[in-house]
């Protein structure tokens, strides 16, 4: 997963250099983040490899609120997690999946 990552980083640096990036590039990576969070199941490690990801959409104009909006689920469900780690397993459970659940939900193939 982290090479595929890596992979699609250094596919986008070489892209970037081109003086106007293609629309159906833009949604690639849109779609590229949304598999990512599809298939990472809920592991941490590999939700955190699909921030990488969103911090590249993050500087596309037109991906910027779609970022935000899923960079602060994605925050939200690292911090169940590090709760999770540090005492109430039940209760930091029931949150972190309900997290988990809307993350995933929202990045659903339309």
């Amino acid at each position: 997963m982290k090479k595929q990552i890596c992979l699609l980083l250094a596919g986008l640096a070489i892209a970037g250099c081109t003086t106007t990036p293609a629309p159906q590039q833009d949604s690639r990576l849109k779609e590229a983040y949304s598999a990512c969070i599809r298939s990472a199941d809920g592991n941490p490690d590999k939700v955190a490899a699909c921030q990488e990801v969103l911090k590249v959409l993050r500087t596309e104009t037109q991906h910027q609120a779609f970022a935000e909006q899923q960079q602060v689920k994605v925050l939200d469900y690292q911090h169940c997690i590090n709760a999770r780690k540090s005492g109430n397993d039940e209760e930091a459970n029931v949150i972190c999946t309900r997290i988990w659940q809307e993350l995933h939900a929202s990045n659903q193939p339309q």
